[in-house]
């Protein structure tokens, strides 16, 4: 049965996007096939970009009451559940995507309080309860999410024969088709047109680990002086997302040691969607590297489908599903967290060309998993028998689940309780009250 599909991207869909504009574009590719779709986005979306038979268009308040009512099923990650509280009280099937554990990224970046993580895990546990069916990246963590719901007791009675099949793995995926080298993303530069270059190819965020490598980099030096470390994005898309503290560490690190804009290149900005794959077939291998941590152990990493695409040998850190991926696979070489030796002898081992013709067969081996038409069939089939979730219905506008139904009411009558506490009438009326407790208690001093 074909449906209406809305999807509501989190983040800006422009010429130079990230990972969740990445997903959610090649969202839409893949179900447009067989539904009606509109993409949406917190941005104006530029004239430039369009996708056939997709609408493309802004989420904004003004609009967002008619978007809902137009589709049938909507799709969304990140804030849009806060953004948009209407969500809470539609009939549609709503689906959360799951696919970055938001929390936990938090907790990497230090904050100086728990209020923004707490903030953070509200934000989950809303989607959690609201929720129809919930998309997850790896099984870690559709395992994370199915405990996360039985503590909230969206697994119960009406739900737990069929919770386990409305928790989707859809991990991040790469194009169907081979990349095509245009031009030149790195080569056409003089310096860097016989480098052995290693490529990091993304942001530079809390929970990564780009000093080991950097070191690893400035100790190869003397016995490989073409070795060049390129990070590709250190300007997010989103102007709301600043450089992390780690990006100036590294930043930092490699003027320390001499080797910043030689050895080790910070390329300003984030590279335009359409010509990702010139900078990636530039490149000779694909980094990773970041620390033992929960983030680590839960996360998916969307550079290394990049990587894969171009079909570039990986070096990578042990601890997340890709990296245990890459060993099955024989794509690269897994070293362990913070050893700098071990980069040191990956990258050599990289630099003999009939090993890395080996890893590039294992490349192109686990790359046939994680393409978007293949990633996305369990979606595209879902979107075809998608229904409220058993214990979910609307009750005086809002959606409930059976277990949690009163949860509503409990938190508008706080609401109610602080609006009158902090009401005029409220203050004014005080010594009233002050004194009737003063008489109460009087009274009941005399019957004793």
């Amino acid at each position: 049965m074909s449906h209406s599909i809305l999807l509501l991207c989190p983040d800006v869909i422009t010429e130079r996007m990230a990972g969740p504009a990445i997903r959610y574009w090649e969202f839409a590719k893949a179900l447009v096939t067989e539904h009606s779709v509109t993409l949406a986005a917190p941005n104006p979306i530029p004239s430039a970009i369009c996708l056939e038979k997709i609408q493309l268009i802004q989420h904004r308040l003004d609009n967002i009451a008619e978007l809902i009512e137009q589709h049938d099923i909507i799709i969304f990650q990140g804030y849009i559940l806060e953004n948009y509280p209407l969500l809470r009280s539609c009939r549609k099937i709503l689906i959360a995507d799951l696919y970055d554990p938001i929390p936990l990224e938090g907790l990497e970046q230090k904050p100086d309080s728990t209020h923004p993580v707490t903030e953070q895990i509200r934000v989950i546990n809303d989607q959690l309860k609201y929720a129809d069916y919930f998309l997850c990246a790896n099984d870690r963590q559709r395992d994370l999410w199915l405990g996360h719901l039985l503590s909230l007791g969206r697994i119960n009675i009406t739900t737990y024969t069929e919770m386990q099949q409305r928790v989707i793995t859809i991990p991040f995926g790469l194009p169907d088709t081979m990349p095509q080298l245009e031009t030149h993303g790195f080569r056409n530069q003089s310096a860097l047109e016989n480098a052995f270059i290693l490529l990091w190819g993304g942001g530079i965020w809390e929970w990564f680990d780009p000093l080991t490598l950097i070191r690893a980099v400035h100790r190869l030096l003397p016995r490989y002086p073409q070795l060049k470390l390129i990070f590709l994005g250190t300007q997010h898309p989103n102007p709301t997302i600043p450089a992390m503290h780690m990006q100036q560490r590294a930043e930092h690190l490699a003027r320390e040691l001499e080797i910043a804009g030689t050895a080790v290149i910070f390329q300003a900005g984030w590279v335009n969607y359409d010509q990702l794959a010139n900078y990636l077939l530039d490149a000779n291998v694909g980094v990773t590297a970041h620390f033992e941590s929960l983030e680590t152990h839960f996360s998916f990493r969307t550079r290394v489908l990049h990587y894969l695409w171009a079909g570039k040998p990986i070096i990578a850190t042990k601890g997340d599903v890709l990296a245990d991926a890459i060993i099955q696979a024989n794509a690269g070489i897994v070293v362990d967290y913070q050893d700098e030796a071990g980069w040191i002898t990956a990258i050599e081992q990289l630099q003999n060309p009939q090993q890395y013709a080996i890893y590039q067969a294992g490349v192109r081996q686990l790359a046939q998993k994680y393409t978007w038409s293949t990633v996305t069939a369990p979606l595209r089939s879902l979107c075809h028998q998608a229904r409220l979730a058993p214990d979910m219905f609307i009750e005086n506008g809002y959606r409930h689940s059976q277990v949690w139904n009163c949860e509503q009411a409990y938190h508008q009558l706080r609401h109610e309780i602080y609006v009158m506490e902090h009401s005029h009438s409220w203050k004014i009326t005080t010594p009233l009250r002050n004194c009737r407790r003063w008489l109460s208690r009087l009274k009941n001093n005399k019957k004793l």
